[in-house]
């Protein structure tokens, strides 16, 4: 039977450069991932390009421009993998699998704001195709709070059963 995948990862300031370098494939090589296959890294695609400037630089004009109150140990970003089963995303044809990340996209955008969006990106280049979808985690009063927008593990339990993609 085919299953979602939705899993966040709560990032702070240290980690968001390392966090784009994989997902943008800003790296000559993947040792810690042989799955990567860096022929195939061709075939990946924004479904929302990353804004001109770094992840972090974005986060930082994200946040003065929300006026929000940061903390040392803040969550800056929110690194979201979506997916479904390896047997249902290697069966759907490009275009198809297109369209669910899409509705993927349209899935948390409605959740978490889309102009909060810093990244969509595609990965062609694994064994199963998925999304690494970043966003920053403000608030619609314009406090910088992951907990806020995703809840706790009951509720993102629910994010899941709710959605379509």
């Amino acid at each position: 039977m085919p299953y979602a995948i939705l899993r966040f990862q709560k990032r702070k300031a240290g980690v968001v450069a390392a966090c784009e370098r994989h997902n943008e494939r800003k790296k000559e090589a993947y040792k810690s991932n042989p799955d990567i296959d860096m022929e195939h890294s061709k075939n990946n695609y924004h479904l929302v390009p990353p804004s001109r400037y770094t992840y972090k630089k974005e986060i930082n004009r994200m946040i003065a421009e929300a006026g929000c109150k940061v903390r040392r140990d803040s969550v800056m970003m929110v690194e979201t993998l979506i997916t479904a089963s390896p047997e249902f995303m290697n069966s759907l044809p490009p275009e198809e699998q297109k369209a669910y990340f899409t509705m993927a996209l349209d899935f948390i955008s409605e959740r978490v704001g889309r102009q909060n969006i810093l990244s969509a990106m595609v990965h062609m280049d694994e064994k199963t195709p998925h999304m690494h979808l970043s966003f920053c985690p403000i608030t619609p009063d314009g406090k910088l709070s992951a907990k806020a927008l995703l809840g706790n593990q009951k509720s993102l339990s629910e994010w899941q059963k709710r959605g379509k993609p």
